[in-house]
């Protein structure tokens, strides 16, 4: 699973390159889909209204970098 952090609209949000109805792997995915979820702050979502945003690319990577247990646990 690879966690995306990626501009939507004038912010930016945490994406995974997999969805909930992917079956288990550790390969990255061989095309990333038009469709992925999105966190939003407690759980992944494929409402992309529901995604939790961040101002900045730099503030985005952070929120990753310190929530990665957290974002790996519930994918």
């Amino acid at each position: 699973m690879g966690i995306l952090t990626r501009k939507q609209g004038d912010e930016y949000v945490i994406s995974s390159d997999r969805n909930s109805a992917d079956a288990p792997t550790k390969h990255a995915p061989k095309r990333q889909s038009e469709i992925y979820e999105v966190w939003t702050g407690k759980l992944w979502s494929v409402v992309m209204t529901d995604a939790k945003t961040f101002e900045s690319l730099d503030i985005a990577d952070d929120y990753v970098r310190a929530n990665y247990a957290l974002l790996t646990r519930h994918q």
